[in-house]
């Protein structure tokens, strides 16, 4: 990928390789085995200490209390968090002859392999779960999130902010009511670990998945942070679910100390002005929106409902999805996610509009990238209560860090063209 091939306004699902990740990269890729016990190794072992240093770092922890467990990206950090602590608190519920299965509270706006993995168990007859509605902004409330947890819940699973809706939710409230209840609780914070620092334990956080490539890293590595407790045989007990002698025998395998050093390498960097770069983004976002809103009609920061009748719809809209801005601490900076309403005629494509952008050099999303493919619209959509004349045209746009004005211009243009082919039948000609 690069700024040469096109304009590139998908870096939710992945962010290009910044030079000093891959300048790294190559650097340790004929790194010896950390595994060998030889004086050859002790540097690559240093490496892995250090890795694991900084990240714990970044997020305010150490190694007293928190371990990280490098994994292959952020969907097996996901699927390690609730496999292992379901296995460890069945174990637990066995000591004590109670017959009872571990159950998991999760989003419904969930990315699909926390989703898919909670199914996966719950077919298998492992689990019971409570899957919380979000509000039609995308967010979770902490309070459904207490009205459901059981005696026998394992672990709370929400993500940090949406994927595909601009939504970062309050996860501190939600750390704070698993405490009480003295539950585990767990986050995907893929869309913000490399655009926001924060400390784990001021967030009450106990297990955070995270990948690389959404912060300028390589793709295929990531992390999965761990409270230390958590690992404890007198705490949890958790245990590995790929076995082996690596990683304190939390995650076998040979580690990739090549991608391993490219990702801190990169998160080292993403990092530098990170304060000025997520201004500059939330700029362009205002930017592109206050753009948009000089071509269409444009709706609420939210859906419409399927029985709002108080508000007159017009005949060509743009909704934009996710919250108000005046919640501007709760908006993710880089994205919109905006649906091209079409109330009368022949229903809007977004398949069609993006094929239209990808002709002219353009790169967006039209829901979750690990949806590419699939036909129906995105369950987060769903989630939300978004009616079908919403799901329809919904196009994501999301921004990274080397984006620029004359970008939007330029997408803005190509754009308006493509809603304007499709729209041919409703637009009043001058």
């Amino acid at each position: 990928m690069s700024k040469k091939e096109c304009i590139y306004f998908d870096n939710n699902s992945t962010t290009p390789v910044c030079d000093v990740a891959k300048k790294e990269c190559i650097t340790w890729l004929d790194c010896y085995n950390p595994s060998n016990d030889s004086k050859y190794t002790k540097s690559v072992k240093k490496i892995l200490e250090d890795a694991s240093d900084m990240i714990l770092g970044h997020c305010g922890v150490n190694s007293a209390s928190h371990t990280v467990v490098f994994t292959s990206g952020a969907t097996e950090s996901n699927c390690f968090a609730l496999r292992t602590c379901v296995k460890s608190y069945k174990r637990k519920l066995q000591q004590v002859g109670s017959i009872l299965k571990p159950h998991i509270i999760f989003g419904a706006t969930e990315h699909h392999s926390i989703i898919s993995c909670v199914q996966d168990l719950f077919n298998a007859g492992e689990i019971e779960y409570t899957q919380i509605k979000p509000t039609i902004y995308g967010n979770i409330f902490e309070a459904d999130v207490e009205i459901a947890i059981k005696e026998e819940t394992c672990l709370i699973s929400v993500m940090y902010a949406n994927n595909e809706i601009p939504v970062i939710t309050d996860v501190k409230k939600i750390g704070l009511i698993a405490e009480k209840h003295g539950k585990p609780f767990h986050t995907d914070a893929t869309q913000v670990f490399g655009k926001f620092q924060f400390n784990l334990n001021d967030k009450h956080i106990h297990m955070l998945s995270a990948s690389a490539h959404k912060f300028y890293g390589p793709k295929g590595v990531g992390i999965l942070i761990i409270n230390n407790h958590l690992i404890d045989p007198e705490g949890y007990g958790i245990t590995a679910e790929i076995n082996g002698s690596q990683q304190n025998k939390l995650r076998g395998g040979t580690e990739n100390i090549a991608y391993i050093c490219a990702m801190v390498s990169a998160l080292q960097h993403t990092f530098k002005n990170r304060k000025k770069k997520n201004v500059e983004l939330y700029t362009l976002r205002k930017k592109c929106i206050e753009e948009l809103t000089n071509n269409y009609e444009i709706g609420d920061f939210a859906v419409y409902t399927e029985n709002d009748t108080k508000k007159e719809k017009k005949d060509l809209e743009i909704i934009f999805l996710g919250p108000p801005e005046d919640k501007k601490e709760f908006i993710l900076p880089n994205t919109i996610l905006l649906s091209i309403c079409k109330n009368k005629g022949k229903p809007f494509c977004n398949v069609a509009l993006k094929h239209y952008l990808d002709e002219k050099g353009i790169m967006v999303s039209i829901g979750s990238a690990c949806l590419t493919g699939n036909d129906k619209a995105s369950h987060v959509l769903t989630a939300i209560g978004a009616p079908n004349v919403v799901k329809v045209g919904v196009v994501r746009i999301s921004f990274g860090d080397k984006n620029t004005v004359k970008e939007i211009h330029d997408f803005i243009k190509v754009f308006t063209d493509g809603v304007k082919k499709q729209c041919a039948d409703i637009i009043k000609k001058n």
